[in-house]
């Protein structure tokens, strides 16, 4: 009796332990969704930093954008109020629509003029909202010096800013990729003939990496065949060749794997990091004498 009271209590440990352990192990993907949600909103205030650092704004500029910036967070925030005031309304209506496609009955007419109604005052919203932010974007370009206009053009969101004059943009490390393809010329033929296709596989899965930018088929063929034309004619180079053209090779390599995106227009780049939320805390937080520094 006493063994079989031993025995039950183990078992009863044993399921409030492991009740503990599923209990933790399904509050983890939250969790993780939060950390993801926090890093992601790190990254772009650094970004936003460096951006602002690289401008070198003069007071009133830096005031004429966070004056902007309030109102583009007042107009936003009046836009997601109105689309919260219209969901409940909008889901039901959905319900309805998908309850009769289910049973592949016709929607009818009077459903269908309460979808397009809302539909329509829903992108009427939008519309009046993107104006809006358009305008400011406008004021704020106007705002602007021609060469700062330049850098916000070329500017390539980063965390870590490259060194020298051009302060904001992507680090371009030619030291690090000449590493790399000095590595790549120094393999035996018979192992790199071998394993070529692996390489340029692992070069694009790095690109990913890097950028989160995903090829299309096409596009990871064409690149395929391009990395393959670069590394034999990387390994056909003398020494002597390779050594002159070492920084050129990096910068063509950089430009090679860099994604072809279509960049953005410069009202957009002003939309989306002169105008965001995040760059009221920053300004606000950044005496101006710490500007004038830069």
């Amino acid at each position: 009796m006493k063994k079989r009271r031993s025995r039950w209590k183990i078992i009863v440990g044993l399921m409030a332990i492991l009740g503990v352990i599923f209990l933790s192990l399904a509050s983890f993907p939250a969790q993780d969704s939060r950390a993801q949600l926090e890093t992601k909103d790190l990254r772009k205030e650094i970004q936003i930093i460096n951006l602002v650092n690289g401008l070198e704004l003069s007071p009133a500029q830096r005031q004429i954008i966070l004056n902007k910036a309030l109102q583009s967070q007042q107009w936003r925030q009046e836009a997601q109020n109105f689309y919260l005031s219209k969901e409940s309304e909008l889901n039901i209506i959905l319900e309805k629509i998908k309850n009769l496609r289910l049973e592949n009955k016709e929607v009818p007419p009077e459903l269908a003029r309460q979808f397009h109604q809302l539909e329509d005052q829903l992108k009427k919203k939008k519309v009046d909202f993107q104006e809006k932010i358009t305008s400011l974007a406008q004021e704020i370009e106007k705002a602007l010096e021609p060469h700062q206009l330049y850098a916000l053009q070329n500017y390539v969101p980063c965390v870590i800013p490259p060194k020298g004059e051009s302060r904001i943009g992507q680090v371009l490390d030619v030291q690090g990729i000449g590493r790399r393809l000095a590595r790549l010329r120094s393999l035996p033929d018979p192992l790199y003939q071998r394993r070529k296709h692996d390489i340029i596989n692992q070069t694009i899965e790095g690109i990913k990496l890097r950028t989160g930018f995903i090829p299309d088929e096409a596009t990871t063929a064409d690149l395929t065949a391009k990395l393959g034309d670069f590394y034999d004619c990387l390994r056909n180079l003398s020494e002597v060749d390779f050594e002159i053209k070492k920084e050129a090779l990096a910068k063509e390599f950089m430009e090679l794997t860099k994604p072809k995106l279509r960049p953005l227009a410069l009202k957009q780049k002003i939309e989306i990091f002169l105008l965001s939320p995040e760059i009221i805390s920053i300004l606000e937080a950044r005496p101006q004498e710490v500007q004038g520094r830069h």
